[in-house]
């Protein structure tokens, strides 16, 4: 076999795994979305609850902050592993609320 039939015969296989790749990124870009909206939801109860309603929500956003810094740590760990080095947007598009203060 020639090698060009050879690389011609890896470019389904290449393309698969470029797939794969975004796929992947897709899953993680969406899941840290759910865990922000999820923290964004948490953050707004918080404002309009008292006593062991707010400590129980305090307890939760801290949960789903530490969660969500967790996934974004994941995300640029595969961005990394597809060649993409400059993480700079994703504090633009996934931004981490603050942490409490309390």
């Amino acid at each position: 076999m020639a090698r060009n039939d050879r690389v011609n015969a890896l470019l389904p296989v290449e393309a698969e795994f470029q797939k794969e790749k975004a796929s992947g990124l897709r899953r993680s870009g969406d899941k840290l979305e759910q865990l922000l909206a999820e923290l964004a939801r948490t953050e707004r109860e918080l404002r309009a609850q008292t006593g062991a309603d707010r400590v129980r929500s305090v307890t939760r956003y801290r949960e789903l902050r530490k969660e969500a810094e967790y996934q974004k740590w994941s995300l640029m760990v595969q961005r990394e592993a597809c060649g993409l080095r400059n993480h700079r947007d994703l504090d633009l598009v996934y931004p981490l609320p603050p942490p409490l203060r309390e």
